[in-house]
């Protein structure tokens, strides 16, 4: 998997979130976890220290004598008498052991018994009950830092790398036998040993989890990545001016739409592609034309072959006609400039075809065509060029003027609160069903071979003021149907 991809992030991701929900899950599991047990074992410790209390205190009795200063020492015991006191204290030893063993769980619980002089009351068989190494000292040390004697306490120790944790509990109040403090301890060998089977089975899920995340991870980062590197091959391609090709890939709704945009600026740029070599060859040909005329009457001129009279008028004629065809392409190529500057103010919309008409009509009368204006009964401004806007409105309607029979009429309306509609129509022969979707085209030659720029010109003036310019036949001749917002 390669760096700087888009898949690579998308996995890297994944795995830096899969990572580090693994350790905060196992910080925060450990943590909660040890809480847990250790309040678990205090309350065992309770329930122990509860039972061996009871234990010690109610059936300690039997087997020690009650005592009480004032009596005198007991006489030297016989043997057998000693014998049997022992007998007893490993009874009660071993009733005390029972009470730890009946209720545990993971705990490996045991017990010391402390005199009021915190004194270990010692065991009758050394090899039933043995204490550890310093867990006495650890303990009485605890008792001498009790503030109050009368309420139990739970401390955690370490003893040669050993945990435990005990609860010490006084009983000097609650008996008359000499018992004062009863001390019920535990390691914490199971459960750090619980604790590590946890965490050994928490790591195999967590890790096995992260396998299967990562896998679906890089499943979806390929699938996520493969209609961009798709669409990055188009667009080289597009790139190379290799327009044909539409992409058609099985894509989300979140690139839907952007294919489709693709796929339309493909197409765009293909017909706008073919628009220029067309506008090329036009142009080439319509300079051509005038100029091979142009240096055909130059030389009648020169070697007397035809009058010098007609051969001016028609050099002229063509020089005009190549001026205004130069104009208009630098004029054409202005509005298409990102560059170009529209100077927008709010324009009354009757003044402006008043205009229109004023200019216009010496035309229309040298062609002997009347140029009628419906003007509107009301005041209505919009927000243009006015230059620009003008010599859009002047192309179409000397276009119009050109091929009328005999009037042009322009026709205004409001369509709604937000839009203007002006048709300008001529009574003429109309235009060829053909020849419409192309006569806004740059240099398109229709069949009567007549070319220009006008059309173009107008068609890009009213799309940069928002408007929309469309034409078509009417029984009576053409129609051009423009549509501009109001202000």
């Amino acid at each position: 998997m390669k760096r700087n991809t888009m898949k690579w992030r998308i996995f890297k991701y994944n795995i830096i979130i899969i990572v580090g929900l693994i350790a905060l899950t196992t910080i925060v599991f450990n943590i909660a976890i040890r809480f847990y047990i250790e309040g678990d074992i205090k309350k065992q410790l309770s329930m122990i220290a509860q039972q061996t209390e009871y234990t010690a205190l109610h059936k300690g009795p039997d087997f020690f004598p009650i005592k009480d200063k004032k009596s005198p020492p007991p006489p030297p015991d016989t043997i057998n008498e000693t014998n049997k006191t022992d007998i007893d204290l490993l009874g009660f030893h071993f009733m005390l052991d029972h009470s730890l063993r009946e209720p545990l769980s993971i705990l490996n619980a045991n017990y010391i018994l402390l005199d009021n002089n915190k004194e270990v009351i010692p065991s009758p068989s050394e090899d039933y009950f043995s204490l550890p190494e310093n867990i006495v000292e650890k303990v009485t040390n605890e008792i001498g830092h009790l503030k109050d004697v009368e309420d139990q306490k739970y401390i955690n120790f370490t003893i040669n790398g050993t945990e435990y944790i005990s609860i010490i509990k006084p009983i000097s109040n609650q008996n008359s036998i000499g018992l004062g403090w009863l001390v019920i301890y535990s390691t914490l060998q199971k459960v750090n040993q619980l604790k590590l089977a946890i965490n050994a089975i928490l790591l195999v899920i967590l890790v096995l989890s992260a396998l299967i995340v990562a896998v679906f991870s890089s499943i979806a980062a390929k699938k996520i990545s493969a209609p961009f590197s798709s669409l990055s091959k188009h667009i080289g391609a597009i790139a190379e001016r290799n327009f044909g090709t539409k992409i058609d890939l099985p894509v989300d709704d979140e690139l839907q739409e952007f294919v489709i945009n693709i796929n339309t600026m493909s197409e765009k740029l293909e017909s706008y592609d073919k628009a220029q070599k067309t506008f090329l060859q036009n142009a080439s040909h319509e300079f051509r034309t005038p100029l091979m005329s142009i240096q055909s009457y130059a030389e009648g001129i020169k070697y007397d072959v035809v009058e010098k009279d007609t051969a001016a008028d028609i050099i002229i004629d063509e020089t005009k006609r190549m001026t205004h065809l130069v104009e208009d392409l630098l004029y054409l190529s202005r509005l298409d400039a990102i560059e170009e500057n529209y100077h927008y103010n709010a324009l009354d919309f009757n003044d402006f075809i008043n205009t229109c008409k004023e200019r216009m009509n010496g035309i229309a009368i040298k062609s002997n065509i009347s140029l009628i204006a419906n003007s509107l009964s009301y005041n209505i401004s919009i927000y243009a060029d006015e230059d620009k806007l003008f010599r859009a409105f002047t192309n179409i309607i000397s276009n119009c003027i050109r091929y009328a029979n005999n009037t042009v009429e322009i026709k205004s309306q409001k369509l709604s609160e937000n839009q203007l509609q002006i048709t300008i129509c001529d009574d003429g022969p109309g235009i060829d069903a053909k020849e419409l979707p192309n006569i806004f085209e740059r240099f398109y030659k229709g069949k009567k071979g007549n070319v220009g720029l006008g059309l173009a010109i107008s068609k890009n003036v009213i799309e940069k003021h928002n408007g929309k310019i469309t034409a078509h036949n009417s029984q009576c001749g053409a129609i051009f149907t423009i549509i501009l917002p109001i202000k």
